[in-house]
């Protein structure tokens, strides 16, 4: 297995092409009908607060069992998160690597550019294998055009243990966790949190961490004037 790859990305709007008459320009937003809605109330069922959401752009797409082995992450139920009551803005949708994965997280980060899924922050793209081994080359090239929407991608690699159980029986990532570090020995994922997803939940932390600390500073330039 790889570990988790973290992959930032500029932004290529001409990716999408064309121009969005309501969003960023050279953004076509998709119909309505490939849209995900936004939720008019708080997100359900997240028990608590969570850091950040994932969004699965569609059925299967993990978002459901990485909120579990993140302690920082709640699923929002594939839809974009309304912002009521001091939720998190920030999102980071989840797809598997299939063409039909790949094509639905291009529809949603087009629909996020062109200013038509509520208040929401993305900050970026997990794409989750379908199956161990190489990424088929048609798949890693489309996975790349979608990526230059996403800012940053995310790949999380083949867990054959994790289709044996259910997700709530799968160790948990915690931001308090030492940093991952890479071993000689095999861990067993169904005991110890793998090093992949812990450097996920990591990475994506310290992109939070970079937004809040660049928001702040922007407020506080913004006050001094």
């Amino acid at each position: 297995m790889t570990a988790a790859m973290k992959e930032p990305r500029n932004s290529s709007e001409s990716a999408a092409g064309g121009e969005g008459p309501a969003g960023t320009a050279g953004v076509v937003a998709p119909p309505e009908s490939r849209r995900a809605p936004v939720w008019e109330r708080p997100v359900p069922g997240a028990g608590r607060a969570p850091l950040v959401w994932l969004l699965g752009v569609h059925g299967g797409a993990g978002a459901s069992t990485l909120s579990h082995v993140l302690a920082p992450a709640a699923d929002s139920h594939r839809r974009w998160p309304g912002v009521f009551e001091r939720e998190s803005p920030f999102v980071v949708l989840a797809a598997r690597e299939t063409i039909a994965g790949l094509a639905r997280a291009h529809d949603l980060l087009r629909q996020h550019r062109a200013g038509l899924a509520g208040p929401s922050e993305v900050l970026g793209l997990i794409t989750v294998a379908v199956r161990p081994g190489r990424i088929p080359v048609e798949i890693r090239r489309y996975r790349d055009v979608v990526g230059s929407l996403a800012g940053t991608v995310w790949q999380v690699p083949w867990h054959e243990e994790w289709t044996l159980v259910e997700p709530d029986q799968l160790p948990v990532w915690s931001p308090s966790d030492p940093p991952p570090q890479q071993k000689k020995r095999k861990l067993d994922p169904l005991q110890e949190v793998p090093h992949d997803i812990g450097e996920l939940g990591a990475s994506i932390v310290e992109v939070i961490r970079e937004k809040v600390t660049s928001s702040s500073q922007l407020e506080e330039e913004e006050d001094a004037r």
